[in-house]
């Protein structure tokens, strides 16, 4: 069991949850949890996700870092632990990517409470401002030949965002899966897109991965890209997300685009 007296204040309970769920696995030792997140991008097609250090697996599962780990890190220890556990036949299968937008929640309700109750402020004096989240950027995303030919396919706001997810931008990753992730048959290529730009710290990416816990809903991510239209700072930005949503099912919003080409000309007068 790990030492959990001596665990400083803060995410405990998310802590607990990583030992419990390491506990199932069968306590897989850390250097062979280590050996496995060296080869993840061919496992599970994960690129950028941190390597594991047995030191780090040890202070995290023992409370001894200050602060909660990154929700790449998090991602690297559970697909590690799974498949040790598949490996040695502790579990029947290996789920691979399908379990990670429950922990990404978990990690998100954790690092949205405060560690400790802060000491009341004085009278008169300003309150402490409070610090948010450090964002990452994920490494530059490599898509599937058949995923840029669909993002391309939304003209000059999809060619875009294919370059700036060349970048590393998780804002451009995580619209390029909610463009994907409304038609039900790229579910998972939109969740695996979501992990990454998550893990680059994109808060509206975890709530799609939290709407969705047991599999990307195409109208969920329609609702996203509905939002994305309503915001589009220019008009083939608005068309691509309202033409999205209406793939995945949000049809309302095809007047939205009748309106759009009416106004360049390019649609039936009414």
């Amino acid at each position: 069991m790990s030492d959990t007296g001596s665990r400083p204040a803060g995410p405990d309970d998310f802590i607990a949850e990583l030992n419990a769920f390491y506990e199932s696995c069968n306590r897989p030792p850390y250097r062979k949890l280590a050996e496995i997140s060296e080869h993840l991008g061919e496992l599970y097609g994960r690129r950028g996700l941190p390597v594991l250090s047995a030191t780090a697996v040890f202070e995290v599962l023992a409370g001894r870092r200050k602060r909660a780990p990154t929700s790449a890190w998090v991602a690297s220890f559970i697909l590690c632990c799974q498949r040790r556990a598949w490996e040695t036949g502790v579990r029947s299968s290996d789920p691979g990517i399908a379990t990670l937008p429950h922990w990404q929640s978990r990690l998100r309700a954790a690092q949205g409470a405060p560690p400790e109750r802060a000491a009341p402020a004085a009278e008169g004096s300003a309150p402490a401002p409070r610090t948010a989240p450090e964002a990452r950027s994920p490494v530059p995303l490599r898509l599937t030949a058949p995923q840029r030919v669909t993002i391309a396919d939304y003209k000059e706001h999809g060619r875009e965002l294919l370059d700036r997810a060349q970048e590393g931008d998780a804002d451009a990753v995580y619209r390029i899966a909610v463009l994907l992730g409304t038609d039900p048959t790229r579910g998972a290529e939109a969740v695996a897109l979501l992990i990454d730009a998550a893990a680059g710290g994109h808060p509206q990416a975890l709530d799609l991965l939290d709407a969705s816990p047991n599999g990307l809903d195409p109208r969920q991510a329609a609702e996203h890209a509905h939002r994305l239209g309503e915001s589009a700072p220019t008009r083939d930005a608005a068309l691509a997300y309202y033409q999205a949503a209406v793939g995945g099912g949000r049809f309302e919003t095809a007047f939205k685009i009748t309106e759009i080409l009416q106004e360049a000309g390019d649609g039936p007068r009414r």
